[in-house]
């Protein structure tokens, strides 16, 4: 009885944090001293004795107390921020810089120093910062984003793979690229200085100026001093007084004052002088189809020159107008008569459309 009551207090005095373990050699054990209780109480000779809580355990042994030897793989883990030795690709997020991250802080605050990309700030990180119009996060200069994060442009001197034929960073339209970054040919409508010696823009060696190849002019053109009827209303003189010839031997009404637009003589729409009259009136004067007339005002004629009552069927004597013919080059499908002065003479005190009141876009 003495001995189990050593043995109990022994027992008693045993850490409760963990398997106890012991070096003795099961096989010098007994039976009865195998089959002991968890834990196992040991004796000051090694053998262990049975206690009556009736639960029996496995004998756990081991080399030490502070280790512990297992048969599997070794993992080798660090704490957040630190480098780690796992297998597999990289997770950016996960708080363990792997692979090529140059940081991973575990969240997706692009301010704090470490990207969501876990790449530091800056350009070439995939992340767009103040600063930049673009970050795709590649080294290609030839994309849609340059290395320096601003979009690629025409202009900017690289070339853009899929949108640029050339870029040679300026807007000079008279070297081997165009400032559209379209690669000089001849055809488009520029003169390549030193390689052509005209360029009108369709090459079809019919009329318009150059010959095929741009080596030399054709034989027929705007600038040969005849009036071809089929493509130039003049060829440096038009022979109207207030009119000029264009360099595309056109009539140039830039100068035209007035137009007389008033009852049956209007231009376009319903008859007086109203938004589609002044439309025509800017057509003819900037020349461009698309014009409109943004504002305008009526006044009373004046004598110098300008459009006249364009209404055929209207009789004055004496009849001091010039028929042009009808000028689809301006967008106009009316007849369009012009008459070098005595507007008001011929038309009477009937409101007109002064250019002195037109605006017009573009």
């Amino acid at each position: 009885m003495r001995r189990l009551g050593l043995l109990l207090a022994l027992g008693a005095c045993a850490p409760t944090g963990g398997t106890t373990t012991s070096d003795v050699d099961l096989e010098t054990m007994s039976t009865t001293e195998v089959a002991s209780t968890n834990p196992p109480v040991q004796t000051v000779t090694g053998a262990t004795e049975e206690t009556d809580t009736g639960a029996s355990d496995p004998v756990t042994s081991s080399t030490s107390a502070e280790t512990s030897t297992t048969t599997g793989n070794v993992d080798s883990t660090s704490s957040a921020g630190e480098s780690s030795t796992t297998h597999g690709p990289p997770v950016c997020g996960n708080g363990i810089v792997e692979g090529d991250e140059a940081c991973d802080d575990g969240n997706d605050d692009d301010t704090d120093g470490c990207t969501r990309t876990c790449m530091g700030p800056g350009c070439g990180n995939g992340v767009l910062e103040p600063g930049e119009t673009c970050d795709d996060g590649n080294k290609s200069d030839f994309d849609a984003c340059l290395n320096s994060c601003q979009e690629a442009s025409c202009g900017d001197g690289i070339v853009w793979d899929e949108m640029e034929e050339c870029d040679d960073a300026n807007a000079v339209d008279t070297d081997a690229c165009l400032k559209n970054c379209k690669a000089a040919k001849c055809g488009d409508g520029y003169l390549w200085a030193g390689k052509e010696v005209c360029d009108d823009g369709f090459n079809d060696g019919e009329y318009n100026g150059c010959s095929p190849g741009c080596k030399a002019l054709a034989p027929t053109r705007c600038g040969d001093g005849k009036v071809q009827e089929q493509f130039e209303h003049c060829d440096g003189n038009t022979n109207l007084m207030g009119v000029g010839c264009t360099p595309g031997c056109l009539y140039d009404f830039s100068s035209v004052p007035q137009m007389s637009c008033a009852m049956t003589c209007s231009w376009a729409g319903p008859a007086g002088c109203d938004q589609a009259d002044a439309d025509v009136f800017c057509k003819l004067r900037t020349g461009n189809p698309q014009a409109k007339a943004t504002s305008f005002k009526t006044a009373a004629p004046t004598d110098k020159a300008g459009f006249p009552c364009s209404d055929s069927k209207v009789v004055f004597d004496p009849d001091l107008r010039k028929k042009l013919g009808i000028l689809t080059e301006f967008g106009v499908n009316k007849e369009v008569y012009y008459q070098e002065s005595k507007i008001a003479n011929t038309h009477g005190v009937n409101h007109v459309l002064q250019a002195a009141f037109l605006v017009c876009n573009p």
